[in-house]
């Protein structure tokens, strides 16, 4: 068993790096974001300054312990955002007051946050009204 599926399922975080020209620098995590894994998320992550242009993809996240909740929270406080169209994602940005983009097509436009308020009033009229709740 090997990429996605260990780190899903094997208590791991896979940490897909962006290349040197990928504006913006989009970082995917899949798996759990826990232990030792934060301080390898740190390590992997401390050239980013406050205001760098960077997205990090959660839809593969399954887990996120105390640490690695501070670790996303700092890193929303230096500027970076969040992409994530799961449950769990979203949850996980709503509680964690965390820059949410929709998707990481959406990140790739630098300068534009997506919220949920924005989603829900661009649904047509005739969305039920549970549909539009985020």
């Amino acid at each position: 068993m090997f990429g996605s599926k260990c780190a899903s399922t094997k208590g791991m975080l896979r940490i897909t790096i962006p290349t040197p020209d990928q504006k913006p620098a989009v970082y995917v995590l899949e798996g759990r974001l826990t232990g030792l894994w934060v301080k390898e998320l740190l390590r992997v992550t401390r050239g980013i300054g406050p205001n760098s242009d960077c997205v990090f993809d959660l839809e593969a996240v399954s887990y996120v312990d105390r640490l690695g909740e501070e670790t996303l929270r700092w890193l929303n406080r230096i500027g970076v955002r969040f992409a994530t169209d799961t449950a769990h994602g979203k949850e996980l940005c709503h509680r964690l007051h965390l820059r949410r983009v929709s998707t990481a097509i959406e990140a790739s436009k630098p300068g534009q946050v997506t919220t949920e308020k924005e989603l829900t009033s661009s649904l047509p009229p005739s969305t039920p009204s549970q549909l539009r709740r985020s």
